[in-house]
């Protein structure tokens, strides 16, 4: 039996409880950048154009069925 396994063993053995406070670091909270905010207007953007494309296309499907009908 290994030392490990025998203090865990013993009665009174307790492992160490880590409150929150004593895990946080202090470290600044993380900053958007300016380039980081470009990117994610340009995503947006390309994402609203895309959106409407496909709802172009639904659109356009919809009357298609419609006029089928």
């Amino acid at each position: 039996m290994s030392d490990e396994s025998r203090d865990q063993n013993q009665p009174g053995f307790e492992l160490p409880i880590y409150k929150t406070q004593d895990c946080e670091s202090n470290a600044p909270a993380p900053q958007v950048t300016l380039d980081m905010f470009n990117e994610l207007q340009l995503e947006l953007m390309q994402l609203r154009a895309e959106f409407a494309r496909l709802r172009g296309q639904f659109e356009a499907e919809q009357q298609r069925q419609d006029g089928a009908d």
